[in-house]
């Protein structure tokens, strides 16, 4: 597996930092782009375990940091500005011609997650979406759901959620899986947070490996 770095330009004085994880072989035909959450960036340690775990696997991975994160802001873009840079690493990736033909995924953790349901809910096309904790809402106001993007995806997503996360009630992620028009698939992690960290502690190697199986087993599911 190759780690290959890239530079990208979004705007005349403006670039981001991408990584490509290239495997030997791409044995399951995939590409997986993943973006980082609202408070971390693309070197998050839940982004670069799965992004190197499934490029050893045969997954063409890209995880890349947003235009604030590349210029050491804390506060995340507008919107349009992080649906932007997403969709210029799709398209950069997707018009790489040793790729050419295999299928683009999209996801991401948290904020990176949302962003990727909305593009792909527009026009951006994609054969599934990996969701690392999708923030169904903010802590404490489950009845402000972030899930309109949800009911118009085209295409099948795989939801890992913590059990614990306060981002996700559980009891609203179930009617909105139910009410979404295409194939949602949910596994949780019991006892875990939001990034996958158990009480007090920090994200085990352990759960990055089951993470790594569950997308796997998806993709292969497809």
């Amino acid at each position: 597996m190759e780690l290959r770095p890239l530079t990208l330009s979004v705007g005349p004085d403006q670039k981001i930092s991408a990584v490509l994880g290239v495997p030997k072989s791409a044995t399951l035909d995939a590409i997986l782009v993943l973006g980082h959450g609202a408070n971390n960036d693309m070197d998050n340690p839940l982004i670069t375990g799965v992004h190197a775990r499934l490029a050893r696997e045969g997954v063409v991975t890209v995880r890349f940091n947003f235009p604030y994160k590349e210029e050491g802001r804390k506060h995340p873009d507008p919107d349009p500005v992080l649906e932007g840079a997403f969709r210029l690493v799709v398209e950069y990736v997707g018009e790489m011609e040793e790729f050419k033909g295999l299928e683009m995924f999209l996801g991401g953790k948290s904020m990176g997650a949302r962003i990727a349901a909305q593009i792909v809910a527009q026009d951006v096309g994609a054969s599934g979406l990996v969701f690392l904790g999708y923030p169904l809402h903010a802590p404490g106001k489950p009845e402000k759901l972030r899930d309109q993007s949800l009911y118009q995806l085209p295409c099948p997503a795989l939801f890992i959620q913590g059990g614990r996360d306060p981002f996700c009630n559980f009891d609203r992620l179930g009617p909105v899986l139910s009410q979404m028009p295409v194939s949602s698939t949910l596994h949780v992690l019991p006892g875990l947070g939001h990034s996958y960290e158990p009480p007090g502690g920090h994200m085990a190697p352990e759960t990055l490996d089951e993470v790594n199986r569950v997308i796997l087993g998806w993709l292969d599911s497809l």
